[in-house]
């Protein structure tokens, strides 16, 4: 009998089912009360918010937008004055399903909680119909997740639930928090076609809104959105000039002056409230934010290019449009500012945050490694091809326990097919690892003199080339084993040699290999890198080596965990005669001399490469790999170093395996070494 009552309840209810002309700003205004304890309570207006009425006018039925992006800030009330308002006046007024998903399954409950607030303070409580018990002991009408009306119905929950996707056809759908989704996954593929087959039923009448903060250039779902639409800012007049601005942290204006949001330190390092302000960026001129409301008020939305998609509508709005009454622009100065500290490093997470929430953007990951000016500050006084036994006791590092030579394969073979002759440089460094971890570079060099790009060069040098060839009066392999064989003397008066070699086998592997087996000891090793291409995932600790397989005395490199440990030990600062003891790890260089350690051919190499962050291309997580910035930079000495530090590790393996040490760490090696003296 309840079940016949339902159907004739359906059936009456259908009778009264109207489509109004109403736009859903006007239809908000009219009917909403925001409740006590709200930041603006009673009748809800868009004087406040003036910037929200466009794209949520963009719900209306006879509105060309099918598609509908927002990048944005916080604290702008969005929730309030676009997405629970699209659910409202699709109730109320333009009846159909609904289905209002969330990044993020833990975002869901959260969502329906101020749906169901907005229900009840625009008076839509009636038109939702009471929840009853049916066949199967199934609840429906209104749930937590459910809510029936005439005309259509509200499904809520998390984009990552494939099952609700696939169940349900929807005239409008809402994606908030978009940047907390999956792009893609294995089971069910890109997430945004997912959602957008739900709407192929309404063709026509179809709205589905995109809205979230963004976080990553690159892997950031919203920005990706956004950039398919007609990617349109807000236009406020400058109350100066009155021309029309967008509100921008910084706007550059030449080499030297910039506009956007200004401010001014006391003695103290605290910011003068009334120094912060904006620079406009049309008249150069200084106002505060005592003028936002008119601005806002007076303020317009302007594309700025034509969508890649047809009736997509994209917006972007940074919290500096916030109204009135929240968060001021001397908070977020003070944001800025914990975020980039005076004379100190700037603090990345909390930078990312104010870059997402604040200004609404995408963070663009920066390259780890630092300035090369800065690592070489780290010139020591010794010599090059001493070993600074003296000073590593003085910084607090102990003895030097470990030498090591690294070697990088450049320059070209013969290749009549392309043009090529032999024309070999082998670039090399050996390292002098102490106690504590901390290195002293020893001597860094090239054997031959190959030149990249020498064909693009006006004057082309008469010089000697060298070859890899074996056996031969030029070949590279006779002057490595001069440097090989040497005894490289400490300033304490003990004699050194190098005890483990690595030799790039990545590059020219058919004429490294013969060398590595001539020599005959397992301490010269080849070294490659592995799945150097590929992306590894984002904040993995990975083993920096592996043992190859498909030759004896070949170490496969992990080398873009070993990169992320290169450019940490980079950042390491000592003040020399005020801290006592150098952090583990610091990077030590001889003073420069004959052409060696000089910027140009050693320390520039440190700063050629940058990780790259990017969400994977199967969806599953964020990864990342190291790649040079430009096609022309020379990485030689940062690749010589990279295998230099696999090799301390390969060599404290070797050791501490044969000594039956395990979960060994470098201080096994250096206890065992410090026994043996």
């Amino acid at each position: 009998m309840e079940i016949y009552e339902s159907i004739l309840e359906d059936i009456i209810e259908g009778t009264r089912l109207h489509v109004s002309d109403i736009k859903p700003s006007e239809w908000y205004e009219q009917n909403m009360i925001m409740p006590r304890g709200s930041a603006f309570p009673g009748p809800f207006s868009f004087n406040l918010t003036p910037y929200w009425r466009e794209p949520l006018d963009c719900a209306a039925k006879d509105h060309p937008a099918k598609e509908i992006s927002i990048m944005k800030g916080a604290q702008l009330g969005g929730t309030a004055a676009v997405l629970n308002p699209v659910v409202g006046y699709t109730i109320s007024q333009n009846p159909g399903n609904i289905m209002f998903l969330t990044g993020h399954s833990d975002l869901s409950e959260a969502a329906v909680v101020k749906i169901d607030h907005m229900i009840d303070n625009c008076g839509l409580r009636p038109l939702i119909r009471p929840s009853i018990l049916r066949a199967k002991n199934s609840r429906t009408g209104d749930t937590n997740k459910s809510k029936e009306f005439a005309g259509g119905d509200f499904k809520s929950g998390s984009v990552t639930n494939h099952n609700l996707l696939r169940q349900h056809d929807v005239m409008i759908m809402i994606v908030d928090d978009y940047d907390a989704a999956p792009s893609s996954s294995k089971e069910a593929g890109a997430t945004r076609e997912l959602v957008q087959k739900r709407t192929s039923s309404f063709a026509h009448k179809k709205k589905i809104y995109w809205v979230s903060s963004p976080q990553v250039k690159g892997q950031s779902n919203i920005e990706e959105v956004f950039e398919l639409g007609d990617q349109r800012f807000y236009n406020v007049p400058c109350p100066c000039c009155n021309q029309p601005i967008v509100l921008k942290w910084s706007v550059p204006i030449d080499e030297k002056e910039s506009a956007g949001i200004t401010w001014k330190l006391d003695n103290h390092g605290s910011v003068i409230s009334e120094s912060v302000g904006y620079i406009c960026q049309k008249c150069s001129q200084f106002f505060n934010d005592t003028h936002k409301y008119e601005m806002n008020l007076n303020g317009m939305w302007v594309p700025t290019v034509i969508p890649k998609e047809k009736d997509h509508y994209s917006y972007q709005i940074s919290s500096l449009y916030a109204p009135p009454g929240m968060d001021s622009w001397e908070f977020y100065v003070n944001q800025y500012i914990q975020a980039n500290p005076a004379g100190e490093k700037r603090k990345e997470k909390k930078y990312q945050t104010f870059v997402n929430v604040v200004l609404g953007e995408t963070y663009e990951q920066q390259g780890e490694a630092p300035e090369a000016s800065d690592l070489q500050r780290n010139v020591r006084n010794y010599e090059i091809g001493t070993i600074p036994e003296k000073i590593s006791e003085q910084d607090g590092n102990g003895k030097i326990v470990l030498l090591t030579c690294a070697c990088d394969l450049n320059g070209t073979i013969r290749n009549e097919a392309r043009g090529f002759i032999d024309d070999a440089r082998l670039d090399y460094e050996v390292v002098a690892w102490s106690e504590t971890g901390s290195s002293y570079s020893v001597v860094h060099g090239s054997i031959g003199t190959f030149i990249p790009r020498e064909s693009t060069l006006k004057h082309k040098e008469d010089r000697e080339r060298w070859t890899y060839e074996h056996n031969k009066p030029n070949s590279v392999w006779n002057e490595l084993d001069k440097i090989l064989d040497t005894f490289y003397m400490t300033d304490t008066g003990r004699k050194m040699k190098i005890l483990m070699t690595g030799i790039d086998t990545g590059h020219y592997s058919h004429l490294a290999y013969p060398y590595i087996d001539k020599k005959n000891t397992p301490t010269i090793v080849g070294l490659k890198g592995k799945d150097v291409d590929k992306y590894i995932p984002y904040g993995k600790d990975l083993p920096t080596f592996k043992i190859g397989k498909e030759r004896s005395k070949l170490y496969l490199v992990e080398v873009g965990q070993v990169k992320d440990i290169l450019s940490s030990l980079m950042t390491l600062k000592w003040n020399n005669g005020v801290d006592d003891k150098q952090p583990p790890g610091f990077m030590n260089f001889p003073t420069p001399s004959e052409g060696k350690y000089l910027f140009s051919n050693y320390f520039e190499h440190f700063e050629s490469e940058h990780r790259v962050i990017e969400a994977r291309k199967d969806g599953e997580g964020i990864a990342a790999r190291w790649v040079k910035k430009s096609q022309t930079a020379q990485n030689h000495m940062w690749d010589v170093r990279v295998y230099n530090l696999a090799l301390k590790d390969i060599l404290t393996s070797m050791a501490c395996r044969l000594a039956k040490i395990p979960n060994y760490t470098w201080q096994d090696y250096v206890n065992m070494v410090l026994r043996r003296k």
